[in-house]
């Protein structure tokens, strides 16, 4: 009985004697199982240019015996402009091989060639042109505080050719002067923070190669004038010079801004003049860091000021900012303004609310002579009398073995030429932090003027003759502080007090040479 055949079997009966061996051959068909990547990591340095190497697959059976005549389907799926790919072979030679070649378009995005085999898969060629020089384009290169300007990373290949796209990391070298946002496709927003001039830097995801560009940023003035008595600001004219430029500034409610390109580097002036018969002195403000232009405030000095409390309290005292800053002799103005050079913000000098009283001890082991108990009650007796004039808690007796905790200022007899002296020191900011007071003898410290004058140096005053007062530089004998110098006591620590709560500057004429 004859069996039948499969498909795919042929079977061959051969007529033999009885002894005769029939064979049955079995034929299986071939059919494509794996595709492989031949070609290994492409490299790219100039677009437009054919890649040196051959893009190549190779296709397998189900044996893992390359297979011909395989169909190999090739693809473009991600080119920039000008890319261009070339099918060599649509199907696999005796090898199981097919090849393509690739130009890279001009872009420094990824590009993709893709091989396929149906029911197979498929390899990827991802190729990157490399970007040889990064320039960074700024539209404008200068831009106002709070405003924007736009940034573009132009990226070329070794042979020149400008490429779009590309990943652009972007930073600034100075963050306080600008802002930078990135944005898709190389570029990325300014924002203008503060005045200054600084560097955008722009830089592929590999960190190479690196681009920048120099980006200034102008201060937009604005400002506001206020008054320390709580009165509406007056009317002025107002004024803003630096270096060449001169330009009149409108003070609207107190307050102004404007756009006025101001001179590099240069200090910036504020000249303020009252009209009519404001009750408020002129000033003459100078700003060193142009960025405090945008955020100024200028305090108002009264030509006149009610003292507050103490003994002269209600009383009306005419003020001459003027006369106060005028320096008498060798010696300090009777108002101490601080720094005397550099930029910060110049200050009158005086101690911090936070110092007060101060803590006043008699250092008998560096004075000359003894300090007895009359000596230190005719101290204090002026001392108490100068707290009640101003109306305020100035001091407190301490002893020099409290300075292991306290701020002592300590108080010395000793030999010198003048019945007292005191130094003072002070931070840039206008604070007095340390101090010491001197006097030729114990008896001089039943000297109501001399105690008084010494006391009134060590809170931040210097000499002045311009009123009756103790302060005078020399031959006084006022026993006491005047209404004048508690006035003007009064007026300058309320100055103090208003910067250091508000940031506002004293608006005051220059200080008289």
């Amino acid at each position: 009985m004859r069996t039948p055949q499969s498909a795919h079997e042929t079977a061959a009966a051969v007529a033999a004697p009885s002894d005769t061996v029939v064979r049955r051959v079995l034929r299986r068909t071939r059919h494509a199982s794996a595709i492989q990547r031949v070609t290994q990591a492409l490299q790219a340095t100039r677009a437009l240019t054919p890649l040196d190497s051959v893009l190549v697959v190779r296709v397998y059976d189900q044996r893992g015996v390359e297979l011909a005549n395989v169909p190999v389907a090739w693809m473009l799926t991600a080119g920039g402009e000008g890319a261009m790919l070339r099918v060599i072979d649509a199907r696999t030679d005796s090898l199981g091989l097919a090849r393509a070649t690739f130009t890279p378009g001009a872009t420094a995005d990824s590009q993709h060639v893709m091989a396929t085999v149906d029911s197979v898969g498929r390899i990827d060629f991802g190729v990157l042109v490399q970007a040889a020089t990064l320039n960074v384009r700024l539209s404008p290169d200068q831009i106002w505080s709070g405003d924007e300007s736009a940034a573009a990373a132009e990226l070329r290949d070794a042979a020149g050719r400008e490429l779009t796209g590309g990943y652009v990391s972007w930073g600034s070298k100075d963050s306080t002067i600008v802002q930078v946002r990135g944005t898709p496709s190389g570029r990325a927003t300014i924002t203008g923070v503060a005045a200054g001039e600084t560097a955008i830097v722009a830089w592929l995801a590999a960190g190479k190669p690196q681009g920048s560009a120099r980006v200034s940023v102008r201060p937009v003035i604005n400002g506001r004038v206020v008054t320390i008595d709580g009165r509406a600001p007056p009317p002025m004219r107002l004024e803003v010079r630096a270096g060449r430029v001169r330009e009149p500034l409108a003070l609207v409610a107190g307050a102004f801004t404007a756009r006025i390109p101001l001179d590099d580097e240069a200090p910036v002036e504020f000249i303020g003049t009252p009209v009519d018969s404001t009750p408020y002195h002129a000033f003459d403000v100078r700003v060193h860091d142009q960025r405090d232009v945008e955020h100024l405030r200028i305090a108002l000095v009264p030509t006149s000021w009610r003292i507050e409390g103490g003994t002269y309290a209600g009383r009306e005292v005419p003020i001459d900012a003027n006369r106060a800053m005028q320096r008498t002799g060798r010696g300090a103005a009777f108002w101490r303004l601080v720094p005397l050079s550099g930029k910060a913000p110049r200050r009158l000098m005086g101690w911090s609310d936070a110092d007060l009283p101060l803590h006043v001890a008699f250092n008998r082991s560096r004075s000359s002579e003894p300090v007895t108990a009359a000596d230190s009650g005719a101290f204090w007796d002026a001392a108490r009398q100068m707290e009640r004039d101003l109306g305020m808690r100035m001091w407190e007796p301490a002893g020099m073995s409290d300075s292991s905790r306290l701020a002592i200022v300590p108080i010395e007899i000793g030999v010198q030429g003048a019945e007292g002296h005191t130094f003072l020191a002070s931070a840039a900011e206008g604070n007095a932090n340390d101090g010491v007071v001197l006097f030729r003898h114990s008896s001089t410290l039943h000297d109501a003027h001399v105690v008084t004058h010494e006391l009134l140096h060590l809170i931040g005053f210097g000499h002045t003759s311009a009123w009756e007062t103790v302060s005078i530089p020399s031959g006084g004998s006022e026993p006491r502080l005047t209404p004048q110098d508690v006035a003007y006591v009064q007026l300058a620590y309320r100055l103090r007090r208003i910067q250091r709560e508000t940031g506002a500057r004293p608006g005051l004429p220059v200080a008289a040479p």
